[in-house]
């Protein structure tokens, strides 16, 4: 018997390995109180319209994955215009979000400022509407949300050996066109579930602020700052200084808490106002006014501020 051998040959170049990796995306959902913003929509009996100020406010429904999640309609408040209004509506959310949506205040150059969840995965728990009806007017008030949606990226890593034995490595993106490697600190493979790598939480900063009054000057509003105040220390120098305190939104999502504070403090005396410093309490509630009784009058106010600022 007799044959013939040859050497066995193979294709060349060949893939010997492809792999699958991707940079996470992720998601946010937002909802503003400013009518129609690229941030979610707010609405007063089914048209578009700016929210605030609404003490008295019972919370009938909110929407999530189809189902309404608020087990029974309860009586809320949520304060004025701007972050005290945002935040009152973030605790809202906080307290019947099922899935811990991690709602905060944000703010945007698109939209100002608004309400936001943490980084979530592209594809998941679907937010929908919130609605509530004014106690006082008989109002219905809807926020729909928006989304801000950041997919996948995926890429392919190749290993090909060439017709001389040598081995090397490219990368492809999702249209299959080579590209450069990504940042080996940014990516994972595909089959691996991660939370989103975006901020999962806006950057947020606690900024000391001071200011001398003298006469009958007031201070701001502490309520209005456009900031959320986290302390306020009150030393009066001289005079009289004239405090007003009054109370605003609900207490443990009951009635309203209503009051009307008013008192003169006399020289030589400080106060201080500030809150616990737990994940609940994140800033004083109801207005705080200073205002000096005469012209004599000399006083410090100081006070930190707790800022958001959304850099995505």
């Amino acid at each position: 018997m007799s044959g013939t051998s040859a050497g066995l040959s193979i294709d060349c170049p060949q893939t010997i390995a492809s792999e699958c990796w991707k940079i996470p995306g992720y998601r946010y959902v937002t909802y503003d109180n400013s009518a129609s913003t690229p941030c979610g929509v707010s609405s007063i009996d089914g048209t578009p319209a700016g929210i605030c100020d609404r003490p008295n406010i019972k919370v009938t429904s909110w929407v999530i994955n189809g189902i309404n999640v608020v087990a029974a309609p309860f009586n809320d408040g949520w304060d004025e215009c701007g972050t005290p209004f945002l935040s009152d509506l973030a605790a809202s959310l906080n307290t019947w979000d099922p899935f811990a949506g991690g709602w905060t205040v944000a703010v945007s150059d698109t939209c100002a400022y608004h309400v936001r969840s943490r980084a979530l995965p592209p594809t998941g728990t679907d937010y929908g509407v919130l609605t509530a009806v004014d106690n006082d007017t008989g109002d219905v008030l809807t926020f729909a949300p928006a989304e801000t949606v950041v997919q996948d990226q995926v890429f392919r890593r190749i290993v090909e050996v060439d017709c001389q034995g040598q081995t090397s490595v490219r990368w492809t993106n999702a249209a299959g066109a080579t590209v450069p490697a990504p940042n080996p600190a940014q990516i994972v493979e595909c089959s691996v579930q991660v939370t989103p790598g975006a901020r999962v939480t806006p950057t947020m900063r606690i900024r000391p602020r001071i200011q001398r009054y003298t006469g009958t000057e007031s201070s701001p509003n502490f309520d209005s700052l456009g900031s959320d105040v986290q302390a306020v220390t009150l030393t009066v120098l001289a005079g009289a200084v004239r405090v007003r305190a009054a109370g605003s939104g609900s207490s443990n999502g009951g009635a309203p808490t209503a009051y009307a504070d008013d008192v003169a403090v006399p020289a030589g005396v400080t106060l201080t106002w500030g809150v616990d410093g737990d994940s609940y309490d994140l800033a004083l509630d109801g207005s705080l006014i200073f205002t000096g009784t005469a012209a004599g009058a000399d006083f410090i106010v100081h006070w930190t501020e707790h800022l958001y600022t959304d850099q995505d």
